[in-house]
């Protein structure tokens, strides 16, 4: 007999594509072949997760078509089981499999739509919002201010793309007429924030700089630093003031 641990892992490399004898061998098909009578459960998992991603992705797959995303999302399930039991927890590295999946060379905006559309969910799925700082609140740190590190609102994240994919997604909202997509209006530095409805702000690119660098943890000399390396006349104080007047720090160390 098996251990339970081969067992698991046989199911694991069934699910995904694989024919493991020693699983084959454990099932009793009642007149049927075992292969046929697991496949219930391979095909219940390949259409859970492709609704899954579906619903997660749904302007990738207006995109693409409903055929083209099906046969991207079976390619990835079976190298992405979930790690989790919640599903809108799933697809995290679907856009980074989109980047190297050949199918899509030619769609090189597809990857970027992708991480937007994460974005989005894990926007939506954030904490519940907490309660804003004022500045003011820095005036009682000693030391270096440059080593201070500032906490942002949960529900906030930061794509860049060299695609204008903000209206990629506006214009491609599944229910709308289709729209012609236009490619050529630039590079995009987004802010995505949930406050009471869903905001998808374009900002300078020091300013998202400085202020995924924050969201990342970094301090604020290390993110200020960023941001003038990419442009000299960034100033801090403005920006600084710009990031509490948004509501967005909740807390600092």
């Amino acid at each position: 007999m098996p251990a339970l641990h081969d067992l698991q892992s046989d199911f694991r490399r069934f699910l995904t594509g694989g024919t493991p004898e020693q699983l084959f061998g454990m099932v009793d098909g009642l007149g049927f072949d075992p292969e046929a009578r697991l496949s219930i459960y391979r095909n219940n998992t390949l259409s859970t997760l492709s609704a899954a991603l579906k619903a997660t992705f749904p302007v990738v797959c207006r995109l693409v078509d409903d055929r083209f995303f099906n046969y991207a999302a079976c390619a990835f399930i079976q190298e992405n089981l979930p790690i989790s039991p919640c599903l809108v927890e799933y697809g995290s590295d679907f856009p980074r499999f989109l980047a190297g999946f050949a199918p899509a060379a030619d769609l090189g905006y597809l990857p970027d739509v992708a991480r937007l559309e994460w974005a989005i969910n894990r926007v939506f799925h954030a904490p519940n919002s907490e309660a804003p700082i004022p500045i003011a609140s820095l005036f009682v740190v000693q030391g270096d201010p440059a080593q201070i590190r500032l906490s942002l609102e949960p529900a906030t994240r930061y794509v860049a793309s060299p695609y204008p994919i903000d209206q990629i997604w506006r214009s491609n909202q599944p229910g709308d007429e289709p729209a012609e997509m236009a490619l050529d209006g630039g590079a995009v530095h987004l802010e995505i924030r949930r406050t009471k409805e869903l905001r998808i702000v374009r900002l300078r690119p020091a300013v998202w700089i400085f202020r995924s660098g924050i969201a990342e943890g970094a301090t604020l000399g290390a993110a200020a630093a960023e941001a003038l390396a990419i442009a000299g006349d960034f100033d801090l104080a403005p920006a600084l003031a710009a990031l509490f007047d948004a509501g967005l720090v909740v807390g600092f160390q």
